[in-house]
């Protein structure tokens, strides 16, 4: 009983959905990230309350980015492959507010995003056998930030 009724203590939503899934599967979430459009996300929180909490996209050729918030207090942590950087190559747009570049090791491959959600889900935190590093813990580069500079970013991009 204890795995069930710690899974259904969460919701799942998306920004692209009206409805909400209570007590998802780690299957579930990562087959809902797949399919939601390309600037959407899924977000994992409790039916009552808001901490803990998960945030996954995907990313076409690079993984799922998985970032969790095991307290309200937290930064939060990323899952990561390896602790040990690439320079940075795949673009992030954070909500329209900035385009970065963040290491490959921030995206991991399905088996892997799988243990961390289905370990939050019933423990409520982090996998500690996973590797995980601190929101401003790894390197990135901004492309633009706010809305002057992705107009700007935008404009000489269409030129080209």
């Amino acid at each position: 009983m204890g795995e069930t009724h710690n899974r259904r203590a969460f919701r799942l939503s998306f920004l692209s959905r009206d409805a909400e899934i209570v007590g998802p599967t780690a299957a579930e979430v990562l087959a809902g990230v797949r399919e939601a459009p390309a600037w959407d996300g899924a977000t994992i929180s409790p039916v009552h309350g808001q901490f803990p909490r998960a945030h996954i996209t995907w990313h076409a050729g690079a993984g799922f980015n998985v970032h969790c918030f095991p307290a309200e207090s937290s930064l939060g942590h990323f899952l990561v492959r390896d602790k040990h950087f690439s320079p940075t190559s795949v673009e992030i747009n954070l909500c329209g507010q900035a385009l970065e570049r963040w290491p490959r090791e921030l995206f991991v491959p399905q088996s892997l995003a799988a243990e961390a959600l289905e370990y939050f889900l019933e423990h409520r935190e982090l996998n500690p056998s996973l590797s995980w590093t601190g929101t401003g813990e790894f390197p990135r580069e901004s492309i633009w930030q706010g809305r002057e500079e992705r107009k700007a970013w935008e404009r000489k991009h269409r030129s080209e």
